[in-house]
Order: C-alpha cells, then sequence, then structure tokens
C-alpha cells in the first residue's frame, strides 16, 4: 500500500510541477495543423519549431537547439532559448528590430517554445499575413497582406544614427585561462551590456557600429569564431567559446577611447602596476588604472589637511592598494611595519544611512589616513627607535618584537574605539558632514538605548564583553567612539580633542587614559560615565520632543529580535513572510513567519552573511522559488534559488558579483546590481535564468541599489546614491532599460535618505523608509501609468525608534520591521496618514555650534573620475625593487639548552610576493661545551604559495623556557607549497605539500624519539576540506565537517641500499551545538596506516599527551590534534596502525567586562571536557582510553595583543595499568 502510495504521489507531483503538454491547432489555407503546446504560469507556449516545420519555413537551428533562426520573404526571424526576445532582421539592408516578450523563451528535448499570445505581432509581420487566435488554442493564418508591412520593413533602417561610433578593429586573445576582447574605438563608446548564454558571450554596444568584418582578430584557441550583427542600431559581437562561463568585467583603458571585456581573466599575482606621487605610492591592477589619478589627488588633498591638524610628516611614502574581491567596499589601514592603507573600491554596503558618504572613495580615504597619522606620529624616542629598528611588527615565531613594536610604534596600542573614535569624528567634518557625527543611525541607536533602558558599557565591558555578544558586533566601536569624541568637542573644544590624539616630539610613551589626563585634566574613568550620562539626556530631549506629537501604533508580531534582516517578502497565497537574518548565537538563516498563527520556521541557511544586508533576496510567490546571495561579506557573491516548498536549494550563478535582487511574479524576470570594478550595473536574466546580461552601467561615484521591480514587471524602483551624497528613490521603466540607449527615470523623492523601495500587491502604490525627520519612518506615493513629476510622498507612520523594509500585505496594512537596540523585530503598521512628524537634534549640530572651525577642515572632492583618462609615472610593478627591510633587531633565543644571542630580521615587498625571515647567531656561555655554537634558520616565500627554509642547529625562542626543547641539532633542506583547489567561503579546500631533507640528525619530535638513521628524507601532501561556521558570540567553530588526509613517505639509504617507509592517514571532524548557544559537541574519527621498516623507526606513528609546553606559540587545544592523547607521557607511545575517536563538548565562552589591570584584562575563558578511545597495532598495546578536561583564560594586552594560560588534567587507562598528567602553559600571541 505504502509502495502504491509513492507511485501515486511521484504521478501527481509530476502533474503539478512540471508544464503540461497540450496541442495547438493551426488554419492556413484550408489545411489544419497540430503542433506542441505547453502551460507555464498561466501563460501558453507553442513550439516554434514544429511552426516553421510544417509550414515547410525554411530554417536552421544552432547551438544545440537553442537558437532558431527562420528565414522569411522580406526578413529573419530569430529567437534564442532563454532570451525574451524576437528579432527580425531586414534582408535589404540587415538591420532588426526587436520585439520584447513580458516572458522568456525556452526549450525542452528538440522544441524551442515562445509565448503564444505575445508573439502573433513579430509572427504577422514576418510572415506578412494577419495571424491571431480565435480561441485559446486555436490559431488562424489569414490569407490577407498585414497593413503598412512594407513601411514597416523599410523604416526598420531609417532611424539609424550615422554619427554613432565606430569600431575601427576587434582583437581578441588568450590571456591566464580566459579571454580578453580589446575594442578599438575612434571615440567612447556611450554605453555598452554583455552577457553569457549557451556557449556565447554577446557584448552589445550602443549607437554603434564595426567598420568592417575584416577588423576581427583572434589570436586564441578558446574562441571559435566572433560574429557581429547590427540589432536596433546597436552592434552586437557575438563569441562562440569554447570554454564553460565563470565570470567577466570590462574597463575602459586610460589614454584611449578603447574597451576591454575580459571573460574568466583572474588577476596575475605578478600582475600588478605602481604610480607614485609626492606622499603616496599606490599599487593596483591594470583594470583600475582610470581611478589612480583620481585615488592620488584625493589622498593629497586629505593629507594636506591633516598634516595642518597635526602638524604631522610622513615618516615615509603611504601605500594605497587597490583591490577588488569582495562585492562591497572597505578600507583597512596599518602602521607596522609600512604605513599602508588596503582600499576595496567596490561601493560600500547599504542600510540605515550606517554610513553617511558623498564621494565613497574621497571619503574612505579620508578616514583611512586619518589612522595613518594619528599612528605614524612619533615622540623623539620613538623617531630614535625606528631609525634602528624600523617600524616592529610582532611576530609570534620571535616574541621579543612585541616590545621592539610598542618601543617603535607605541600610539597603535589603544582600544579600537579610540582609534575609531578620531577617524569618524574627521571623515565627518573632512567630507562637509557627511559622516557618522551628523548620522541618522547613530542617532537611532542611543535613542532606543534608553528607550530599552539598556545600561550603557564602560569602556572596557565594550572591548571585552558587548561587541561579543551584539548584533552590532564591531560597528559598536565606532558609535561609542564617535559620540564621545563628539562630547569631548562640545564639552571642552575640538582643538583639545585633537590635542588627545596628537604626539609632541617629548612625549613618553603615554597611555591614552594618561594623555587624557594631560589634555582635559580629568580622570578618564570618571568622564566616561559623565559622557553616558550627557548622551541619555540628550536622547531623552529628543524623545520628549518626538513624543510632542501622537505617534503611530505599531503592533510586534514577535518579541525575539532578529538582528540585522534581509528585504522580507510575503507570499499572499500562505499569507507568510521570507525573509533572512543574522542575530547572536544563531547561525544566520531563511525564515518563514505564519501572519496567522505567528508560527516562524527556518526553511534554509545563509552562509557568509554580511553586516547589515545579511544578503541580497527576491521571492516569486508565483513559483515558489526564493532567490538568495552568498559570500556576501567577503569574495564574489554567489547567487542560488531555494524552493520554498520542498527546501531544495541550486546555484544558479556561481561568482556572479550580483546583489539588490528583484523578481516579477508576473514576468519571471530576475533583476540585480552588480559591483565590479568600482562600478555598479543594473543585471539582467529572463526566465529560466540561463543568463545574465548587463544592461546599463554607472560611473564611478554613483550607485544604484535596493531594486524593487512591480509585480507587472513594468516598472522599477530603485535607490540611487549619487557622488554628491544625495540619495534619492528613482522610477524606471523595464521597457526603456530593455530598449533604449539611454537610461531614463523620474524621481520620487530624495528627502531623508529615503531606502527600501516596495510595491503594494496591485503595482499601484510604492513605499519606502527614510529618516526626513530623522527617525526611520514609512512613506508611500501612487504611481500611475505614466511617469509624472508630480509625486506627492505621504508620511504614514510616526515612531520614536525606527521603522526598515515595509512591504504590503494587503488591505491597509504593512509588514515592516522595527528597530531595538538588540535587532530588528518584526510589526505590523496600518497603512494611513501620519500626523506631524516632529524632527531631532543631532549631536553633530552641537558639535558645529561649539566648533565652527570645523567648516575650514573640509577637502574639496578631486575632479569627476569619469573625466580622467591619463596616468602618470606608471611602472610595471616589481616586487625585488620594492624589497624593504621591515624589521631588524638583536634577540636572544634558545638551542636545547643553550642560549643564543643574534639578530632576527624580516624582508619583504608590500605585497608580500617576496617574504624572507632569518634568525641568526651564536652560543656564547659554553652550557654545552659539546654543543653547536653556530644556529641559524631561514624562511623565504613566494607569493604565499612557494616555500624554501633551511635550518641549520635552527634556534627556537621557546626552548629558553621549556623543558621539551624543539631546536633540533643537524641541518634541513625543505620546499612547500600551498594550493587551495577551492577557495570559498565557508567552503576551502587546500593541497599543502612538502619535501624535507635531514642530515646530521639525532631526535625528532621535541627531541624525544631517536631516530634510526641521521641523514632521511620525507616527502608528504596532505588534502584538507574545512566547511566550518560561527555565530555571534562564539569563540571558536561550531559548526560544519572537516576532513584531512594526509600521505607521507620516509626515506633512507644506509649502506648504498636504498629504505622507505610510508603512512596515510585520515581525519573528520564534525562540530554542531546542542543544549544551548555556543555549547559545541566535537566529534573526531581518525585513522591511519604504516608500511613499517626498522630502518626508519621515525617513520611510525607516535602518540602521547597533552603537547602543550609551559611557553607555547600553537593552539591551544592540542589534545584535539590526532597524535596526542593526554594520561600517557608524550610521543611515547608508537604503533603501525590505529583508529582513533574523540568525544568533545566545549561550554560556552565566559566574558568579562571589568577583569582589568592597566592596559591588561581577561577577555573570556573557554571550557572542554572530552574522551578518546585509541585502537592501535603496537608492542605497548592495542586498547586505549582517556578522559579529560582544560580551561583556557584567554588575555589581552595593550588593547592589540592576545594571550592564553591554559590548564589542562586528564587520565588515561590502558591493557595493564593507567595513568594521568597534566600541565600549566602560556601562550604568546595570536595565531
Amino acid at each position: 500500500m505504502r509502495l502504491l502510495f509513492y507511485f501515486f504521489f511521484l504521478f501527481a507531483f509530476h502533474f503539478l510541477i512540471y508544464p503540461q503538454t497540450q496541442e495547438l491547432e493551426i488554419n492556413y489555407n484550408n489545411s489544419r495543423f497540430k503542433i506542441h503546446v505547453k502551460k507555464l504560469h498561466d501563460n501558453y507556449y507553442f513550439s516554434l519549431s514544429d511552426f516553421v516545420d510544417l509550414l515547410s519555413i525554411p530554417h536552421k537551428r544552432e547551438n544545440k537547439g537553442n537558437i532558431l533562426e527562420a528565414d522569411f520573404e522580406k526578413v529573419k526571424l530569430l529567437v534564442t532559448s532563454g532570451h525574451p526576445f524576437i528579432i527580425l532582421k531586414n534582408k535589404k539592408d540587415n538591420y532588426s528590430k526587436t520585439f520584447q516578450l513580458p516572458v522568456s523563451t525556452f526549450t525542452e528535448g528538440n522544441h524551442l517554445y515562445v509565448p503564444l499570445n505575445y508573439s502573433l505581432e513579430s509572427l504577422s509581420i514576418a510572415f506578412g499575413k494577419e495571424i491571431y487566435l480565435t480561441d485559446s488554442l486555436n490559431l488562424q493564418i489569414s490569407s490577407n497582406e498585414i497593413l503598412n508591412k512594407d513601411f514597416f520593413l523599410e523604416n526598420m533602417s531609417d532611424k539609424k544614427d550615422s554619427s554613432g561610433v565606430k569600431i575601427l578593429k576587434i582583437l581578441v586573445y588568450e590571456k591566464g585561462d580566459g579571454i580578453v576582447v580589446r575594442l578599438f574605438s575612434d571615440q567612447k563608446i556611450p554605453s555598452y551590456r554583455s552577457y553569457y548564454n549557451n556557449g556565447e558571450f554577446k557584448i552589445i554596444l550602443n549607437n554603434t557600429k564595426l567598420e568592417s568584418d575584416s577588423g576581427i582578430e583572434i589570436k586564441t584557441n578558446l574562441v571559435n569564431n566572433v560574429k557581429s550583427e547590427i540589432v536596433n542600431y546597436n552592434l552586437e559581437i557575438t563569441l562562440s567559446m569554447n570554454i564553460d562561463y565563470n565570470f567577466s568585467d570590462a574597463s575602459e583603458i586610460p589614454g584611449t577611447t578603447d574597451l576591454v571585456v575580459r571573460i574568466n581573466v583572474d588577476p596575475d599575482p605578478l600582475d600588478w602596476f605602481k604610480t607614485e606621487s609626492e606622499n603616496f605610492i599606490v599599487l593596483y591592477r591594470e583594470s583600475h588604472s582610470s581611478l589612480i589619478p583620481y585615488i592620488i589627488r584625493s589622498a593629497e588633498n586629505s593629507l594636506k589637511v591633516l598634516m595642518n591638524l597635526f602638524n604631522y610628516k610622513p615618516s615615509e611614502k603611504i601605500i594605497i592598494n587597490t583591490y577588488d574581491v569582495s562585492d562591497y567596499g572597505f578600507g583597512t589601514t596599518t602602521t607596522i611595519p609600512r604605513n599602508f592603507i588596503r582600499l576595496e573600491i567596490e561601493p560600500l554596503e547599504p542600510g540605515y544611512e550606517n554610513i553617511p558618504y558623498s564621494e565613497r572613495l574621497q571619503w574612505l580615504i579620508s578616514h583611512e589616513l586619518v589612522h595613518i597619522v594619528i599612528n605614524d606620529q612619533a615622540s623623539s624616542i620613538e623617531n630614535l627607535s625606528r631609525k634602528i629598528f624600523q617600524k616592529v611588527a610582532p611576530e609570534q615565531v620571535q616574541p621579543i618584537t612585541v616590545f621592539y613594536s610598542i618601543l617603535t610604534n607605541y600610539s597603535r596600542y589603544t582600544p579600537r574605539w579610540h582609534q575609531e573614535a578620531i577617524a569618524v569624528f574627521l571623515e565627518t567634518w573632512m567630507s562637509g558632514g557627511f559622516g557618522r557625527i551628523l548620522g541618522n543611525f547613530d542617532e537611532m541607536y542611543f535613542r532606543t538605548m534608553v528607550l530599552d533602558n539598556k545600561e550603557f558599557p564602560s569602556d572596557l565591558m565594550l572591548d571585552a564583553k558587548t561587541t561579543h555578544n551584539s548584533f552590532l558586533v564591531e560597528t559598536l566601536y565606532y558609535l561609542y567612539g564617535a559620540r564621545f569624541a563628539a562630547y569631548l568637542a562640545i564639552k571642552y573644544d575640538s582643538q583639545k580633542l585633537l590635542g588627545w590624539f596628537k604626539i609632541s616630539s617629548g612625549d613618553f610613551y603615554h597611555g591614552f587614559k594618561n594623555k587624557f589626563k594631560m589634555v582635559f585634566d580629568k580622570d578618564f574613568d570618571e568622564e566616561w560615565g559623565n559622557f553616558i550620562q550627557y548622551e541619555k539626556e540628550f536622547q531623552k530631549k529628543n524623545i520628549e520632543k518626538l513624543n510632542s506629537s501622537k505617534t503611530s501604533y505599531v503592533k510586534r508580531i514577535k518579541d525575539e529580535p532578529f538582528g540585522f534582516i534581509t528585504q522580507p517578502h510575503f507570499d499572499p497565497a500562505s499569507e507568510t513572510v521570507i525573509f533572512g537574518y543574522h542575530q547572536p548565537h544563531h547561525l544566520s538563516s531563511i525564515l518563514k513567519l505564519d501572519l496567522r498563527s505567528l508560527i516562524s520556521y527556518d526553511i534554509g541557511t545563509l552562509p557568509t552573511p554580511s553586516q547589515y544586508q545579511v544578503a541580497s533576496t527576491a521571492f516569486d510567490y508565483e513559483t515558489g522559488l526564493f532567490f538568495y546571495t552568498t559570500n556576501n561579506n567577503q569574495l564574489y557573491r554567489d547567487l542560488y534559488v531555494l524552493n520554498v516548498e520542498t527546501e531544495e536549494t541550486k546555484i544558479l550563478f556561481r561568482d556572479s558579483r550580483i546583489g539588490h535582487l528583484t523578481v516579477s511574479p508576473v514576468t519571471h524576470e530576475l533583476w540585480g546590481v552588480k559591483h565590479s570594478g568600482g562600478k555598479a550595473a543594473i543585471i539582467y536574466s529572463p526566465y529560466p535564468y540561463s543568463a545574465l546580461e548587463q544592461i546599463t552601467e554607472f560611473s564611478v561615484g554613483d550607485e544604484i541599489q535596493q531594486l524593487a521591480v512591480n509585480p507587472s514587471g513594468k516598472y522599477l524602483a530603485a535607490t540611487l546614491l549619487r557622488s554628491t551624497g544625495k540619495q534619492s528613490i528613482i522610477l524606471i521603466s523595464t521597457d526603456s532599460l530593455l530598449n533604449s540607449n539611454t537610461f531614463n527615470y523620474d524621481y520620487i523623492t530624495s528627502n531623508g535618505s529615503p531606502e527600501n523601495p516596495s510595491w503594494s500587491l496591485d503595482g499601484k502604490t510604492l513605499y519606502w523608509n527614510a529618516f526626513t525627520n530623522g527617525v526611520s519612518n514609512i512613506y508611500k506615493v501612487e504611481v500611475a501609468d505614466e511617469f509624472t513629476s508630480n509625486y506627492n510622498p505621504v508620511a504614514i507612520s510616526h515612531t520614536l525608534r525606527g521603522l526598515f523594509k515595509p512591504i504590503h500585505i494587503g488591505t491597509d496594512l504593512l509588514f515592516a520591521f522595527e528597530f531595538t537596540s538588540d535587532g530588528l523585530i518584526p510589526v505590523i503598521v496600518q497603512d494611513k496618514p501620519a500626523g506631524v512628524l516632529p524632527a531631532i537634534q543631532y549631536l553633530g549640530q552641537e558639535v558645529i555650534k561649539k566648533n565652527s572651525v570645523v567648516y575650514n577642515w573640509y577637502v574639496n572632492p578631486s575632479t569627476e573620475t569619469s573625466s580622467l583618462k591619463t596616468k602618470s609615472k606608471e611602472e610595471e610593478y616589481n616586487g625585488l625593487a620594492n624589497l624593504k627591510i621591515q624589521t631588524f633587531i638583536p634577540v636572544i633565543s634558545g638551542f636545547q639548552k643553550q642560549k643564543m644571542l643574534g639578530i632576527f630580521t624580516h624582508i619583504s615587498d608590500p605585497l608580500l610576493n617576496h617574504d624572507l625571515t632569518i634568525e641568526m647567531g651564536y652560543s656564547p656561555f659554553n652550557e654545552n661545551p659539546l654543543g653547536p655554537k653556530w644556529h641559524f634558520k631561514g624562511k623565504y616565500e613566494y607569493k604565499k604559495q612557494y616555500e624554501f627554509g633551511i635550518d641549520h642547529n635552527a634556534p627556537d625562542f621557546y626552548d629558553l623556557f621549556n623543558k621539551r626543547k624543539r631546536g633540533l641539532i643537524g641541518t634541513k633542506f625543505h620546499l612547500g607549497h600551498i594550493y587551495y583547489w577551492i577557495y570559498d567561503n565557508p567552503l576551502k579546500v587546500k593541497q599543502q605539500s612538502e619535501f624535507s631533507f635531514y642530515t646530521n640528525q639525532i631526535f625528532i619530535h621535541d627531541n624525544i624519539v631517536r631516530v634510526s638513521q641521521p641523514d632521511f628524507a620525507v616527502a608528504q601532501t596532505s588534502f584538507n576540506s574545512k566547511d566550518l561556521r560561527r555565530t555571534i558570540g562564539s569563540s571558536d567553530f561550531e559548526y560544519g565537517n572537516e576532513f584531512n588526509v594526509t600521505l607521507m613517505l620516509f626515506g633512507t639509504n644506509p649502506q648504498k641500499k636504498v629504505e622507505y617507509a610510508g603512512q596515510i592517514y585520515t581525519e573528520w571532524d564534525h562540530f554542531t551545538t546542542f543544549f544551548f548557544p555556543h555549547n559545541v559537541f566535537h566529534f573526531k574519527l581518525a585513522g591511519g596506516y604504516h608500511k613499517t621498516n626498522d630502518e626508519i623507526f621515525q617513520g611510525r606513528f607516535f602518540f602521547g599527551g597533552f603537547g602543550n609546553r609551559a611557553l607555547e606559540n600553537v593552539e591551544v587545544k592540542q589534545f584535539r590534534k590526532v597524535f596526542r592523547f593526554p594520561g600517557i607521557p608524550i610521543y611515547s607511545l608508537d604503533a603501525e596502525r590505529f583508529v582513533k575517536v574523540t568525544v568533545e563538548n566545549d561550554l560556552p565562552p565566559l566574558r568579562f567586562g571589568n577583569a582589568a589591570i592597566g592596559n591588561h584584562f581577561l577577555n573570556h575563558i573557554d571550557f572542554a571536557i572530552y574522551s578518546q578511545a585509541l585502537y592501535t597495532k603496537s608492542p605497548l598495546g592495542e586498547k586505549w582510553i582517556d578522559i579529560g578536561a582544560q580551561m583556557d583564560l584567554i588575555f589581552k594586552h595593550w588593547f592589540n595583543l592576545e594571550s592564553t594560560l591554559s590548564a589542562g588534567i586528564a587520565n588515561a587507562w590502558f591493557e595493564g595499568g593507567d595513568s594521568w598528567e597534566w600541565f600549566v602553559s602560556f601562550k604568546l600571541l595570536k595565531n
């Protein structure tokens, strides 16, 4: 019975899900024909291939039947599967006209299907006869000629623009494993787009023509042929490729009018360029060339202001390294060992006005340069130290570098909030008021803290506890730092604030709290308390002002805050809302919320969420398909689709870089925005989503965001942010986007940084949220069928906290999210006009009242990026020519029981193409008269992929303090290589290989295991697959799997007879949580086999011990390693083969907010209990079991450095007895 039910279910499922086949009857010349028809999403599709076959119309099929070209009397009709177009090409002059379909074509089997109702006009013109339906499945081809047919055909080419761009030459060549297309043009190409479909890559150049087909030159076997044709007065260049498409980008070539399109071209690690100015060195890819003059001018302008404010002169040229490897822009900065800014050039992540900015590159450079100036300042003694030792970075291999780092760059060692305080304060005024001091998000957060009656953290608690448990995570550093800086500028003045961060020649390593006392003559902790009280009173006044007008009723439908959330989507059929969220203590996920029962549950997971938007999502409630992106916080975004009924997922486009998704439930067309090369472009994908087409690209500085297509698919609403800082809701005709050479739109509103547009269910009303009165409220406007300039936005909420991402869910009701200090909560709001919306006061306004001097700090933006076409002083980057000594310091180190005096040096180029570390010295104290005196350890890395090392009686700093010594007598040469087979998030698959040759060895494994031969070689390779995730508030990985397979081969040559041994072992680690958040269950299964050889004893497996030494520099949870077995002495159990099982429970981290002494504090405590079972083939026994526990206390020093105090105890049982051991270990710095 069950089997019968199962087959019945499959049969029914097939008819519910798949389009059903019927027949269309065609009447022509008194004859009747029948052809295949399918019904899909309420539309009939007929087989065009059957149509032309039965009517004997000459035609040809290409690309595995996905392209059909029919040859009518005066025109050719062209249809491509997956595209919502029918193209008619005039045979007389080869010019074409495109007929836009509201839905896409598709293939199934040998049939190419086109939508019946929407293709009649184009078929009539092609056929020259009137074609119409007498009923839904009866087609009549009349004998009557269509009216004005000849006029239409003759005028298809009359609209040609003879003033268009001419392409003089097309050069196609190979680079790496990809394809480069260079288009030589006589003037700048006005606009262009591209897409890939079924083996063909198409480039469409608006208002452009090719001078001659003979100008096409192909210099690669990766392209079979290149075709060009004019369609709708645009030049279409089609590349037939024999490689799989992954991604593409396009850029203009500076100094020319040429365009370069790259397909699957990964940047070569050595393919860098360098340009210098008075104070800067910029390192960049060729595709970033057009931005470099602007970046340099912006940087020089910003630095000039900062040099005046701080009486500062750079100690060296500041390096700016541009990148384009993420889909949201950001900047990071360090001053050790060099002044270095990494500039990710993409548009910044939008949402909640979290960062108000104008021209983003200028704004971002100003912010990062503040960090450079503050941390590169030096007192006289620091300057002297830098001349001798350079600016030293802490290095775990030689921890004495910590002392030298503090000696040469002490100002770097302050709390993160302190570092961001001055950067945020100055970013605002250097950008003319665009910054977080005058931002709405900061006001909203502190206002809700007061409304929620939350305790404000101390500066220490902020660092040690609050940022680890809040959905805002490290954003809190910016919020509290900026507010404290603004408070000081108001209470005292901006000059005193700057004085807190200035370093004079006479300063002597003042901590930030001591310097505060010197400048303000106040105790820091007391003033922090005063700041909190001031902030509370300031926000209470704003709350009182907002309450002066009646607030809207907001109904919370869940009590649980969801942290940050994606755009929500309403399913009218089930009355559910679907959205993604990222909250503390929970993996980011996709949730379905039933509005009737208010029951919610997760239907999918969202790996790699971004900070504010989490992911980009879209939902087609007609098909039940939920689209979402991954790699939202790093690398290139992938586009997935989830079936909300079956909860099955499928990847659509890998590395597509697309976000801001929206989909029409009628046409099923998917729209999005792609970030590439610092620019934003609108992307389009017709159903069934086999191709991505780039429609229009925006200039650097102009950013299109948050697309929302209305249900009919006729209009796109979007957020447009201009380089002036003006943010607007705009309305775009999708038809004009697809068929016009220009990007036309209507402004809806620019008041209050409007964002998150969405449509009513009938498509006649547009909703959004905006900070018009300083609080995010919901607004709406009625949208007519045609564009109009008379839009009258109406406020439909007045709230104290802030409402975001409104969507229409029925008559007079909206679903939205309300902001709280713990995250966003789903609410229901009535769709009716609100009353008066009183405006709040901004803390930044108080700063201006007291400090009018901030007006003088404004940095005039450089010239428009679009006008930059030239570069100066450009040269190819040479890593060897840019090598610099980063560290050169005297050190003391150890070698077994000896002490070594020597030097430690680190030499590298800025991009780490070449990276060399050397430690060498002499043992003068005669602790071991027979021991070696000279010691050397050197390692060279090339591009962080290849490694070569030489160890000769190699020193080890940690041998000075540990009973177990790692310094080995003898010499070791080794070659290594790292290769990533998959480098994605969270999945990474890595192969690490090494070949080592040892001479004159006596012991290995911390000088415990004696080798059988002094000279031997070891070759090994390991494959590691890691797919692990963690949640906000965790201290380690909590979910996922890790696999590792290692193969080792040992060889030696005693008495000229080659001996060898080998081993292979595998490991599987599984992590999950149970009972409560951050309570982690870890299961590990491992096994290994060794091919024995008594001549190579060191090739066996050796088990035992915790592994932790008294002073350590490796991972503290060493009991997790496959060859550790706490309870028996380390390396005491040798075996030929084994199976090992580990079960571990890690308790949630215990965090503290007040355990501090000076600049050192206890951050958190980890505790783990575990048990291991080991089965071995060994002369010492077969069965072993242990149970143990370990506690780790993690400390922070000078707010930037970390150490761990660990203690553990374990007992082991084995055949014939038991034993136990314990340890206490102190680990320096963080791995």
